[in-house]
């Protein structure tokens, strides 16, 4: 997991730290630069990936997840690609892609954020995968562009949803939003392997409208927040039908078409 190393870490884009420190003393400086709201990138290595994390965000916990296992279920529900594509809508910080990619080596792994400063990371952390496109863009039923607003939940919870139903919104910025349809065209494929999303009640509108994907798309894994976006867990349902559906450990459901 972490291991002893050199992390760069670059503040405010002018001084550099630089820490050699064992894995326990590592894990204690990034528990403490969180604790004091200190936002710092730092180079760490989990499961044999070098990834860049930043303190006081949730970063960490999203690498240990991703890399350590959170996509098993998964991946036992879909062996084999027939498209060898696999979409991950909701990148954050590249992980999942990464995770994807060690997986499926023979696959293109195409992974979208529409955050200036997570995609920031995304880039960083995926610029050693070939395998791996990414892209800064929010996937929605109709093209064009949107603000994406702040819950106060940190990084990982920026959203499209202006009046979320959990906790008040303010926005960040505005950001490009294309459709599935769109993006297969761009890439050049006709057909979806596995579609990871997790992208903060924007499901709702994704499942709603201009849905033909569906049908393209052999496994379906997405998080429902109905929190932010009440109605969520409906409109998948109602999307769905015909499909061989699972819960999946957390807020992580699974839909497989059936063949």
């Amino acid at each position: 997991m972490l291991r002893r190393d050199f992390a760069p870490a670059r503040i405010s884009g002018s001084c550099c730290v630089l820490f050699f420190v064992s894995k326990a003393s590592k894990i204690t400086t990034l528990f403490l630069l969180s604790l004091l709201n200190i936002r710092v990138p730092v180079a760490v290595k989990i499961c044999g990936v070098r990834v860049i994390v930043r303190t006081a965000t949730p970063d960490l916990q999203v690498a240990l997840s991703c890399l350590g296992g959170e996509f098993d279920q998964l991946y036992g529900a879909i062996p084999q690609l027939r498209h060898r594509l696999v979409i991950d809508a909701g990148g954050y910080i590249g992980t999942a892609a990464i995770a994807f990619a060690r997986r499926y080596p023979n696959a293109t792994i195409v992974t979208l954020e529409p955050n200036a400063a997570n995609y920031k990371v995304l880039l960083k952390n995926t610029a050693s995968w070939p395998s791996i496109v990414a892209k800064r863009a929010a996937l929605t039923p109709e093209a064009g562009s949107a603000i994406l607003h702040d819950r106060g939940t940190g990084n990982w919870g920026f959203t499209l949803i202006e009046k979320a139903a959990d906790r008040p919104t303010s926005p960040i910025e505005r950001v490009q939003c294309i459709t599935v349809d769109q993006l297969l065209k761009e890439i050049g494929f006709d057909g979806i392997d596995i579609f990871k999303i997790d992208i903060e009640g924007g499901e709702h509108a994704l499942l709603s409208g201009n849905n033909g994907w569906i049908n393209k798309t052999t496994g379906i894994c997405i998080e429902l927040h109905d929190r932010i976006r009440p109605g969520c867990s409906e409109v998948w349902r109602a999307a769905t039908v015909g499909r061989t559906n699972f819960a999946l450990d957390g807020e992580k459901h699974l839909s497989v078409r059936v063949t």
